[in-house]
Formats: structure tokens, sequence, C-alpha cells
């Protein structure tokens, strides 16, 4: 791996979101130019939905102009990808990024990876060198299910070389059934080694593929075959969640992460997380970790943390929504509490026992 420069830590003291609680993002996408093109280009191969779906946010993100891209996008979506990559305004800034962190109170970020193709190797070793270069990130290794000995093969190596504290897959893109016995030594590995797992589930943009790909039913299948195991359900698995609840309730080893959902949108009568608000303040109190992808909303980190604390819920279940519970299934300890002793993820009971 190359060497690079480590940015140091900020020593403006600045404050922290929402009244100076603290933030754990278990979500976010930081990429270099070299891993957008890989995972734009992922949808555009097997769910190019999402370059329509999110065609304005991207263009907005990415500095192109969206007619453009639009009429393109129509004619090849992979071309659509370069019109975004063009002015080279996707790529993280890592010192910049690390400064934002800092200065929104955000203590520790999860950066999700992929074994797509980027460059000089996968995204998996761009992401895990930025990592190195910001404290406050923690790299997750994004896995393929789609073939299981090559999946094993970046496990171990993610881990063993690149420094991997966690995992990370996207069912509906392998088209794989996360049930399948073939598939298995992924999470036996992870079980054993103690990295916890993010899971996208529930609606996908992949129109081809089976919305259903990953429901509940499958993350209680996992927490049940795997109970040592840390199960992140990405984006809470909506739009199932009064199964997600119970679910969640039932396994103290899976969290639902409410990563792309606005904390507005949220507490919109019908928008569907009315069953986890209603138990957040009892016995989901415990499950609930935030996510930002802020992407996709095109908010900062900051403000959509700021959007949990308007939800009504009582103090104790917002800081364990913003922060709390992550840092258990981290491993991590908050301002003026002490560290969860022997480290992350292998604590399953302690770390995710319902209130």
């Amino acid at each position: 791996m190359q060497k690079v420069e480590t940015v140091a830590p900020s020593e403006d003291g600045a404050a922290g979101p929402a009244g100076g609680r603290p933030v754990i993002d278990v979500c976010e996408v930081v990429y270099d130019l070299p891993s957008w093109r890989a995972y734009l280009r992922a949808f555009a191969a097997d769910a190019p939905g999402y370059l329509r779906v999110f065609a304005r946010r991207l263009c907005e993100l990415a500095g192109a102009d969206l007619a453009r891209y639009r009429r393109t996008l129509d004619r090849d979506p992979f071309a659509a990808v370069e019109v975004l990559l063009e002015p080279e305004l996707l790529a993280v800034d890592v010192g910049e990024h690390a400064r934002k962190l800092r200065d929104q109170g955000v203590i520790a970020q999860v950066a999700h990876g992929g074994m797509w193709q980027a460059g000089d190797g996968t995204v998996n070793d761009h992401v895990a060198r930025l990592a190195t270069r910001v404290p406050e990130l923690h790299f997750w290794a994004g896995l393929s299910l789609a073939d299981t000995s090559a999946a094993m093969t970046e496990l171990r190596r993610s881990h063993d070389e690149l420094g991997a504290r966690g995992l990370s897959i996207i069912p509906f893109l392998d088209g794989v059934d996360v049930l399948d016995p073939r598939v298995a030594p992924i999470f036996e590995y992870a079980q054993h080694e103690g990295l916890p797992l993010w899971i996208h589930c529930g609606q996908n943009f992949a129109a081809t593929r089976p919305m259903d790909s990953c429901t509940w039913r499958h993350i209680d299948g996992l927490a049940g075959r795997y109970p040592g195991l840390v199960l992140v359900v990405g984006h809470g698995g909506w739009p199932w969640m009064g199964e997600m609840a119970a679910v969640a309730q039932r396994h103290g080893n899976v969290y639902l992460d409410s990563s792309t959902h606005r904390g507005t949108a949220m507490a919109t009568p019908g928008y569907g997380w009315e069953p986890v608000l209603s138990r957040a303040d009892g016995a989901l109190r415990r499950k609930l970790v935030f996510g930002s992808t802020t992407w996709v909303n095109g908010l900062s980190t900051r403000a959509l943390a700021e959007e949990i604390t308007t939800l009504g819920l009582a103090e104790p279940t917002v800081r364990a929504w913003l922060a709390g519970n992550a840092a258990r299934l981290l491993g991590l300890s908050l301002p003026d509490e002490p560290s969860v002793p022997g480290g992350a993820a292998s604590r399953t009971a302690a770390a995710g026992a319902p209130a």
C-alpha cells in the first residue's frame, strides 16, 4: 500500500451537531474518482433505475448538466456515468472531509467499500487508503455474493491486509439469496472474526430484479443462524417496518440503520416508520443507529442528525440513536463513558440486548 499523509485532528474545538450530542455515522460513501466510476458503473450494469431516480441529485453533486445527462442516459447508461465524471468534482477531498467530520461532531464514520475494480485495485483498496488518513473513518469491506470463492478471497485480504473493521453487502445487485447455503462461509467468517455486517435491505430501484431480494425474512433467518454476527440493516429495511421492528426486537444482534431516510420524512404520517418510532423510546431504544449516505439527500451529516432530534423522542433515545448504539457495536467509547471491554461486534449479546 502506498504511503499516505494522515490528516491531523482539528484543534478548533468546534461544537458538534444537535446541541453538542456526538454522532456516529454507520453508512457513508467516501470515494475518490476511480471508486465513483466503479460504483456508478455497477448501477449502469445492473440497476440503471438509480441513475434515473437520482439524476438531479447526482448532477448537482457532480457539477454536470442535467439535460445533457438525461439525454445521454436515455441512450447509454455507461456514457451517462462518464458525463457525471467529466467535471471531476465527485472525488472526495480527504482533508476537507476530515475537517467537516470534526466540525460537525461526527466522532466516527463507516466508509463502505466494494469489490468492483477501480484503477489499480478494488474500491476496497481505495477506501482503505482513505481511511488510513482520517482517524474517524472505519473501513468496511464491500463484498459481492455472486462468486463465493472470490468473495472469500477478498474478505480475507480486506481483513488481514487492508484492515477492514466490518463488511458490507448489496444482495439485489448480486442476485443472490443471503440464505443460500453456498454463501454461508462469508457469514461464518464474519461471525468468527467479530466483523459486523451492513446489509442492504428493502426497496431497490433495480426494476428487473425482485424488490424483495432482501427483506425482514432474510434478516430474521440470518440473525437466527448466526447469533454472534452483528447485522446492520441498511436503510432500515423499508417499507416493511412493522416486521423489521419485530425482527430487531427479537434478535439481540440486529440493528436498524436509518440512512437515506430523513427525520422529516419519518415524521410524516403514512411514511412507514411509525412502527419503529412508536417503539423507539422502549423496546427499540438500543437497536437504532444513524447513517447519512449524504449523496442521496444532499444534506450534511450534521443536518441529517439534527432532524432525528425533531422526532419528539426522549433524550436518552436520541443519544442512543445518534451515537450510543453504534459506539457499542463498534467498540468505541463516547465522552465520559467507558469503552466496551475487549472490542466490538463479538460482544453481540451485550451490544444488542433489547431494553
